[in-house]
């Protein structure tokens, strides 16, 4: 069973960590003062804590709507970064430096502990590697240059604190991704399900190395994690992987455990993740996103005989029915009673058809769609822990992102390969989609790997904005107000619609925006603030 282990180990061992010591409210010294730092197990508690930095499933697909894949349904809870706002105000990293401290604490203390063996120390220390690397490439990714420490800071150093350069900070995330590679074991047996490992550790590593364009790093890496033996894609029916069935699967590189009806009310399937028995819009998808989906002989609608506007979802890559819910389809789920609720989708700005209708309520789909990947037909939404805290983990990097990484890379570097060709054919043909075409040129093939990038990954951990970024056509997307069109509607003659014809539905007024400097966020205003040391990012 997944759910034993991370979610006790976390609930008891850090639960009763904290009831003795708050890593964030207390100083260092409250921690060396002979109460703690005795054994293994204490430092095992402390790394522990850092675990609960990772995001949830509900947060990832929230970042979904800053992109052009997705519009938030439910209005009020849409940030402003969604509009193209990037207000200083409203960005912080208080929670990537309390977890940096605590990583930063394990490192220092644990290999002090007398009498520890170093085969539980050294994982433990690998873990903390991990986190201050996960946290500080989280950090520049989002602000470029940043404030970097690597020592828990005593009272006197914080007024020389100053930022230091986005790739000096990069090598250090290497290093400290290659070290906790270097610690942690490749699998962990079940008592430990959910700890970091090695494979996780390579695999984010060629995430962070990607995202600037470090081909060849991002390259070995990703092959690295190939070669552990360990990772595969799920084999099983495609919707269950996102869904708690696949809990476990090797398919997961790295997870946040939940357990259902743990008290945390963090990890949920409804409001957004979308679900229309109450209307609610969720993550809604844009028509560009659905459109992004080819036909079943592996052409774009653009080109496909086998494309019918009038029926767009006939004959299409199956991940589409996986990830979008629509007019038309029928959605049926379990009752906590042993019953069920079958719920036929119908999204035209009716009246009738309320509450799914565009337009008929303020939370209702902004687009016309709803999304349908992590709906799980088994789970009850409306239950309070099947719904609101439920037990599916929540999934921050899979082995198909690896394979694509290898398939990018390759071309990038050699061109079209046939090691580059056998990744991308991978995850395609695990869904029954054909192979790519032989005898594409590098240009072809990065644009046929860059769409793929974005079916097998929409809304997921919100991939999406920070590729547009990476791949340097943010501004030509985000200043384009046609790619946050919704379904099309044909107004007839009795007040009814013809779905799938007419006009497009807008929900925005005007297009995100995008400027050259929204390549990073602005540095937060509460931290210049705090620290006049801090130079506000240009353009802000």
């Amino acid at each position: 069973m997944k759910r034993n282990i991370l979610n006790i180990m976390l609930l008891a061992l850090v639960g009763g960590f904290a009831s003795c010591v708050d890593l964030d409210r207390y100083p260092l010294e409250e921690l060396s003062d002979g109460s703690f730092w005795k054994t293994a197990g204490d430092a095992q508690a402390a790394v522990s804590q850092l675990y609960n930095y990772l995001p949830e499933t509900a947060s990832m697909m929230d970042e979904t709507i800053n992109s052009d894949d997705a519009i938030h349904g439910i209005k009020w809870a849409a940030g402003s970064l969604a509009y193209g706002i990037y207000d200083p105000a409203n960005f912080g990293w208080k929670s990537n430096y309390a977890a940096i401290r605590k990583a930063n604490l394990v490192l220092m203390k644990a290999p002090e502990i007398e009498g520890a063996a170093a085969a539980d120390i050294n994982p433990i220390m690998g873990e903390a590697y991990f986190f201050r690397a996960y946290e500080y490439w989280t950090l520049i990714r989002d602000y470029g240059r940043v404030p970097y420490v690597d020592h828990p800071l005593e009272l006197s150093e914080q007024d020389d604190i100053v930022q230091s350069e986005r790739d000096d900070v990069l090598k250090k995330v290497y290093a400290d991704y290659d070290k906790a590679a270097e610690l942690l074991p490749a699998t962990w047996g079940a008592a430990d399900y959910g700890r970091v490992t090695k494979g996780a550790a390579l695999g984010m590593k060629s995430r962070a190395a990607l995202y600037y364009g470090d081909y060849a790093t991002a390259l070995a890496a990703a092959k690295a994690v190939k070669n552990l033996g360990v990772h595969s894609l799920w084999t099983g029916d495609y919707a269950d992987l996102f869904r708690e069935a696949a809990d476990g699967c090797s398919e997961r590189l790295l997870v946040r455990n939940f357990a259902e009806g743990a008290g945390t009310w963090e990890q949920y399937y409804i409001g957004f993740e979308s679900f229309p028995t109450i209307g609610w819009g969720g993550i809604d998808p844009t028509q560009s996103l659905v459109d992004a989906f080819e036909c079943t002989d592996g052409l774009s609608i653009k080109e496909s005989p086998l494309y019918d506007p009038t029926d767009p979802f006939k004959n299409r890559d199956p991940r589409l029915e996986v990830a979008v819910l629509h007019e038309g389809e029928n959605y049926t789920y379990q009752t906590v009673d042993g019953g069920s609720v079958s719920i036929d989708i119908h999204v035209a700005p009716v009246a009738d058809n309320y509450p799914q209708g565009i337009g008929t309520h303020g939370d209702a789909t902004a687009t016309g769609y709803y999304q349908q990947k992590w709906l799980d037909p088994t789970k009850d939404p409306q239950d309070d822990n099947q719904g609101w805290d439920c037990g599916m983990d929540a999934t921050i990097m899979r082995y198909a992102e690896i394979l694509l990484t290898i398939a990018e890379c390759e071309n990038e570097l050699n061109g079209p390969t046939a090691e580059a060709y056998a990744a991308v054919n991978e995850v395609r043909g695990r869904v029954g989609m054909p192979a790519l075409p032989a005898g594409l040129s590098k240009e072809q093939f990065r644009a046929r790997v860059r769409n793929e990038w974005r079916v097998e990954m929409c809304m997921e951990e919100g991939l999406r904005q920070w590729d547009l970024r990476r791949w340097g056509i943010a501004k030509e997307v985000y200043n384009n107000l046609d790619n946050w069109n919704g379904v099309s509607l044909l107004l007839n003659a009795d007040g009814s619609y013809t779905i799938y014809q007419g006009t497009p539905y807008r929900y925005y007024d005007s297009a995100p925006g995008y400027a050259d400097h929204n390549f990073v966020y602005p540095i937060p205003q509460t931290e210049i603030d705090l620290n006049p040391n801090l130079q506000q990012n240009p353009g802000y």
